[in-house]
């Protein structure tokens, strides 16, 4: 199949622009704490990613959105309805597909966002998006959904994670939690960095150095983890319809998948 325009290997480089656009809000950070007299974030090393996390976000959240909007958006708007689990939203930056006019059957968004660096922004934007009486944010793990988060097993219509499940800790378990919280018919919604199906080729080799440095950068994002795989895996699904990112080939190091799994009935 070849390659589409704009997808050479040019495009091996491009992490590397993003790492330097992280670099950039590190000193940014570490000033912001010193002027702010936050010096117990200092002392946390989990802390002071999350802030520096929310300070690079709040700059280059709206230009990976805008980025991102040609696959993610057909897949959020008017597809999510009922009981909605949204794992990771951030900023919200996703939160406008969800306005009541474009899914009238929404009932109901738990919102899980372990970062508190990101609840301002997001309560901001749900209210913004007019899902203000509907959008619950829940500050815990994806991990802790049934412990702290209260939610119970074929509870949920409708699970969303856009870019989420490459940062969580033990991902594959979660996914395997989340799977029981999802009614039967219920649907996945998903739009996720995954590893490289172009294995033993150079790109398999850059994605493993790049991504040495990558987590340290981006919060904790894994760009090597077969997240397509563990999904399949989770339960029992009627229906599977997923595939790469559009012109994604074999040069893209943070390379996707997107599409819908519906639980079985």
């Amino acid at each position: 199949m070849p390659e589409t325009q704009g997808n050479g290997p040019v495009n091996l480089l491009r992490p590397l622009l993003l790492m330097c656009y992280s670099a950039f809000f590190l000193p940014l950070t570490v000033f912001h704490l010193l002027v702010n007299f936050q010096l117990k974030t200092f002392l946390s090393v989990d802390d002071f990613k999350d802030e520096w996390f929310a300070r690079l976000w709040a700059f280059f959240g709206p230009k990976s959105r805008d980025m991102a909007a040609p696959a993610v958006m057909p897949l959020l708007q008017k597809n999510a309805s009922g009981v909605c689990l949204d794992i990771g939203p951030g900023s919200g930056q996703w939160l406008y597909l969800f306005q009541r006019a474009n899914n009238p059957d929404i009932k109901k968004i738990y919102g899980i966002e372990p970062n508190p660096g990101m609840h301002k922004a997001l309560r901001e934007n749900a209210v913004k998006a007019g899902l203000g009486e509907i959008y619950e944010i829940i500050g815990c793990g994806a991990e802790e959904l049934q412990t702290k988060g209260g939610l119970q097993k074929n509870s949920i219509d409708t699970i969303i994670t856009v870019q989420c499940l490459c940062s969580i800790p033990t991902p594959e378990v979660i996914i395997k939690e989340l799977y029981p919280l999802l009614k039967p018919g219920g649907q996945w919604l998903v739009y996720e960095h995954v590893r490289t199906k172009h294995r033993s080729d150079f790109v398999e080799y850059w994605q493993s150095g790049i991504n040495i440095v990558w987590p340290h950068m981006f919060n904790g994002c894994n760009i090597r983890r077969p997240t397509d795989e563990w999904l399949l895996q989770a339960g029992d699904w009627e229906e599977v319809k997923l595939r790469p990112g559009a012109g994604e080939g074999k040069y893209d190091t943070v390379p996707h998948i997107i599409g819908t799994l519906k639980k079985r009935r």
